[in-house]
């Protein structure tokens, strides 16, 4: 059986044809969105599915699943009217995932589809850790709750810990660094807190994302300096994190070249994201009453070397060593912590697409679908 796995989103489209069998991959791909309006997105999607070479199942990698979805589905009308209610609370990744559903829909409609999602992993947390300090009755009425993001990624970084270690570390902290950041405390494996909330925007510093803001500055510039949600909204998602603070990039390696070459305010985006990482770190070792393993992963988790030791150095107290030649990018998966150290830290090459492949294969029986 062949499943398509495609990762729509919010500014790039990633596809891997996987083989589920020995979970090879056959094909894949990433490309920027061209457009930004759902017509020219689907449109995107049919191009690449006419590169692919065959696929029996297609899986989606979708963020947001709300409370209407706690574990994986089969796509079928009423799950994509569902789907479409989430674009209110997630109008960053929503759009981009439908246009994936939608293309597939319009171009192979026999094709058996799997939506996957990231909030998954969260749908056990506690309650203290899901919920707000806000009125109860607005929580029940409303739906407004901690859902928690990344849980793909998360789910296979507790796998392969557990391949690479030979046990599931009884308190295990998950940074999932890339466009979008999130820090994960997992007790025995399970999810008990997380920084991302009710929307990908809470918890650390990101990319282009501001991470958490007092409440009351939010209100202070919509009462008093005429701000409007719409472009608030955009500022929140799209013009601040690393982007807003620096003024170069939201790319951390554009960042760090900048800051190398003196600019202040690049040298002040480095520092106070990883201060947010260290704050995260922290907070959800407190949680954990302690912490026995401390994964990194994601395109900067994976591949920054000085994120990673400025923001596990700050837990030497706790008998943290990183090895000497922690730094080995050929190896996707590695132990980097030193033989003495008393919390393993370790790199995991970030693969939503296989835990999407997972699903699946659970949830379908399909016969091959023409091409």
């Amino acid at each position: 059986m062949r499943v398509l796995v495609l990762n729509a989103g919010s500014s790039t489209l990633k596809w891997t044809l996987l083989e589920g069998r020995d979970r090879t991959t056959m094909q894949s791909g990433q490309q920027q969105w061209s457009a930004r309006d759902s017509d020219g997105r689907a449109q995107q999607v049919r191009a690449t599915l006419g590169e692919v070479c065959g696929f029996d199942a297609v899986g989606h990698r979708v963020v947001h699943g709300g409370t209407q979805f706690r574990n994986a589905v089969v796509v079928d009308r009423e799950v994509r009217l569902a789907l479409e209610s989430l674009t209110d609370i997630d109008p960053l990744h929503m759009p981009p995932a439908l246009a994936g559903i939608d293309a597939v829909s319009q171009q192979f409609p026999a094709a058996t589809q799997v939506a996957a999602f990231d909030t998954s992993f969260h749908a056990g947390m506690p309650e203290a850790a899901a919920g707000y300090g806000l009125p109860y009755e607005w929580s029940e009425r409303w739906g407004l709750r901690r859902f928690g993001f990344h849980g793909l990624s998360i789910g296979y970084s507790l796998l392969r810990t557990r391949a690479l270690l030979g046990l599931t570390p009884r308190r295990m902290i998950v940074c999932h660094l890339g466009s979008g950041c999130s820090v994960t405390a997992l007790a025995q494996g399970q999810s008990v807190d997380t920084t991302m909330g009710f929307s990908p925007l809470e918890g650390v510093m990101m990319a282009t994302r501001c991470g958490s803001v007092d409440a009351g500055l939010l209100l202070h510039l919509q009462s008093r300096h005429g701000v409007g949600v719409k472009d608030l909204l955009d500022v929140l998602e799209t013009r601040s994190g690393l982007l807003g603070v620096s003024g170069v990039s939201p790319d951390l390696r554009r960042v760090l070249e900048a800051a190398s070459a003196g600019a202040p305010r690049a040298r002040l985006a480095y520092d106070r994201f990883v201060l947010s990482l260290r704050r995260a770190v922290g907070s959800m070792a407190g949680v954990l009453g302690g912490i026995d393993a401390l994964v990194f992963t994601g395109g900067i988790g994976e591949n920054s070397a000085c994120v990673r030791a400025d923001v596990a150095g700050t837990l030497e107290f706790t008998g943290l060593r990183l090895s000497g030649d922690a730094d080995q990018p050929s190896v996707p998966d590695r132990v980097i912590s030193a033989p003495d150290s008393a919390v393993a830290v370790l790199v995991v090459h970030a693969r939503e697409d296989l835990m999407v492949l997972d699903e699946v294969l659970r949830l379908t029986d399909v016969t091959s679908v023409p091409q």
